[in-house]
């Protein structure tokens, strides 16, 4: 089963729209980690079957956590704000165990990381406008997820879909 997972592009819908287009049928499910400042009647973000609340979407009637399961693979999605992502991923990790989720997925730092701690994939996939961090040259990324049966498959895509060749990853379940 594969996942596309997007954050953080602060109103920028038009990315949004074009990432949709491209990676329909692509994937299986899409999952929006918040602030897209955009409300969720807005075409671009109906297309996602998961989206959260961040810190910037004030207003706007999103959860601030999701849970979803596909193809017996929990995700759990935050934007990651309300967990302190900043300092340390112990407490989002601590709620990923408590959900019993197989990837958490985050956003809010705006630099993209992954990592994986007792066969729970933990994901942000970057900003894909406002990007930070060592990888900020690519001018924004999100990330596709293959669940396997016996590994997680992650590659990182830069704004025109094309994957980033060093930041490819497999990691056992």
């Amino acid at each position: 089963m594969k996942v596309l997972i997007i954050s953080d592009n602060h109103r920028e819908e038009n990315i949004l729209t074009q990432v949709g287009q491209r990676w329909i049928g692509q994937v299986d499910l899409m999952i929006h980690c918040g602030d897209s400042e955009l409300a969720p009647t807005q075409p671009s973000m109906k297309q996602f079957d998961l989206a959260v609340a961040g810190n910037n979407d004030w207003g706007l009637d999103y959860p601030n956590d999701g849970l979803l399961t596909a193809d017996g693979v929990r995700i759990f999605a935050t934007h990651g704000h309300r967990y302190g992502v900043n300092s340390s991923l112990t407490r989002l990790m601590l709620k990923g165990e408590e959900e019993r989720a197989d990837i958490v997925c985050y956003g809010h730092t705006h630099q993209l990381a992954v990592t994986s701690e007792k066969g729970m994939l933990m994901i942000n996939p970057g900003s894909i406008s406002l990007p930070r961090g060592q990888f900020a040259r690519l001018g924004g990324t999100f990330a596709v997820v293959d669940a396997q049966p016996t590994k997680f498959v992650v590659d990182y895509y830069d704004r025109q879909s094309q994957p980033v060749e060093q930041l490819h990853f497999e990691f056992k379940r």
